[in-house]
């Protein structure tokens, strides 16, 4: 069988059990937040309570041949459940394509999931529970077999460079960051070392400058539609908007682990240092 076709038939494979995967990233993000084991019960329609086949349960191909809806109370099954499995399968394929066929993919992979499933809570609920950050232990662990050689003293620095001075902030204002953006940040640190733990943060404050952009334009879009008298008072009204930082972090660290030498080479290179 020619090389290509094989190489073709493992990506696909890739795709599919990164799909599965992201089936699985529904159900955390649905149960999670209901404290409900993620880990023990079958699969239920949400709506009916019927529990589903292995039918009803493949990747995309379900959602495509029930048109959408729930085979037993036809109730409108949401998009989110084959956007989620077309996210594991993509993340599946992009950390294959950057890593090959390594351990160090499965990690990558394994991180990513995460990462994607404790935004979605943190998106839903403003929140993130503590078995994320547990999760990402495992990570740091594993890491140390199967990641990039860093140091144990550049972990530790890690662990506290950007969660310490979170801590602060939060604790001088009142608020700012939440508890679960700092303990990810501690343990996100603990499985980059301190350089990228640094880039981590800054690419997440730049990625959540987009989400400022917004706000102003939503303010903008208040005042124009007359909905409020000021543009002052619809930037406040704009600030009451929850905001929820995990996801931009979860970015950030996702781009250091496999992009800060590079991230940092160019920026000390703008400075000739």
């Amino acid at each position: 069988m020619p090389t290509k076709v094989v190489l073709g038939l493992l990506y696909f494979l890739v795709f599919m059990t990164g799909a599965c995967i992201g089936s699985f990233y529904n159900v955390i993000t649905i149960r999670v937040p209901l404290k409900e084991s993620f880990v023990k019960g079958r699969s239920h329609c949400m709506e009916c309570g019927h529990q589903l086949t292995a039918f009803d349960l493949v990747p995309f191909f379900s959602y495509v041949f029930l048109c959408g809806k729930c085979r037993y109370c036809k109730t409108k099954i949401s998009i989110r459940y084959p956007l989620m499995e077309l996210i594991g399968g993509l993340s599946a394929l992009f950390s294959v394509h950057r890593l090959g066929f390594t351990l160090e993919a499965l990690l990558v992979f394994y991180i990513i999931s995460v990462l994607i499933t404790l935004s979605v809570i943190d998106q839903q609920t403003m929140e993130i529970p503590d078995q994320f950050h547990i999760a990402i232990l495992v990570a740091v662990v594993a890491s140390f077999f199967m990641g990039p050689k860093i140091s144990f003293f550049s972990r530790l620095a890690g662990f506290f460079i950007i969660s310490i001075p979170m801590l602060i902030i939060a604790n001088l204002t009142g608020g700012g960051f939440g508890g679960g953006d700092i303990k990810l940040m501690a343990v996100a640190g603990a499985l980059l070392g301190w350089k990228a733990t640094l880039c981590a943060f800054m690419v997440g404050i730049f990625s959540a400058s987009f989400y400022c952009i917004y706000i102003l334009l939503y303010a903008l879009i208040r005042v124009v539609q007359k909905k409020v008298p000021s543009f002052k008072e619809g930037m406040t009204a704009a600030m009451k908007m929850p905001f929820a930082f995990g996801p931009y972090l979860s970015f950030g660290i996702v781009v250091a682990y496999l992009y800060s030498d590079t991230l940092i080479s160019f920026y000390l290179g703008m400075f000739s240092l």
